[in-house]
């Protein structure tokens, strides 16, 4: 019998490839229709699992969430990289994602208060998260979070035909 143990912790360079999995996992089942095929089924873990790799090598802070030792989802942290905020009070949550497998089973909810402990541990007073405008799943659950749309949003370039369209949300930490 599995005990489904759940455990939150902050990742590590050999995390990568679990990360990418989840990642493209998630791209692929969120952004259908909102992203063409071609590019969401271009998708590829190893190209993924090297951007992870860099970034953990780098010392970016992502917390990932395992059930039974196999991660399946994972949130990244950093203070806000927006011009127009202080980044010494406001943090960001610069990408969350768990495995298609494992969404409507409160995990979000556990790993999003997580990166927000985290980043008030970090010292920061309010927290940023940017949203594709067009993933309704994901602002229902962010507002449910407590965060509110703001007036800012941004075309974010992916690549050379494609620029995603995104807005921000914040709420205070306390």
């Amino acid at each position: 019998m599995m005990n489904n143990s759940l455990t939150i912790r902050f990742a590590n360079i050999s995390d990568a490839e679990q990360i990418a999995i989840c990642h493209v996992a998630s791209w692929q089942k969120i952004y259908r229709g909102h992203i063409p095929d071609t590019v969401l089924d271009a998708l590829s873990i190893k190209e993924r699992e090297k951007k992870w790799h860099h970034l953990l090598d780098k010392n970016v802070k992502v917390l990932v969430i395992e059930r039974d030792n196999n991660i399946i989802g994972f949130a990244s942290l950093c203070p806000s990289r927006d011009k127009d905020t202080d980044a010494k009070i406001c943090g960001e949550i610069s990408a969350m994602y768990l495995h298609p497998e494992t969404w409507h089973q409160g995990l979000g909810k556990k790993l999003c208060t997580a990166a927000i402990l985290e980043l008030e541990k970090m010292g920061f007073s309010e927290v940023i998260v940017w949203v594709l405008k067009e993933n309704d799943q994901a602002r229902k659950f962010y507002e449910a979070m407590g965060f509110n749309e703001t007036s800012h949003s941004k075309l974010e370039p992916y690549n050379q035909d494609i620029s995603l369209n995104e807005v921000r949300y914040r709420r205070d930490i306390s």
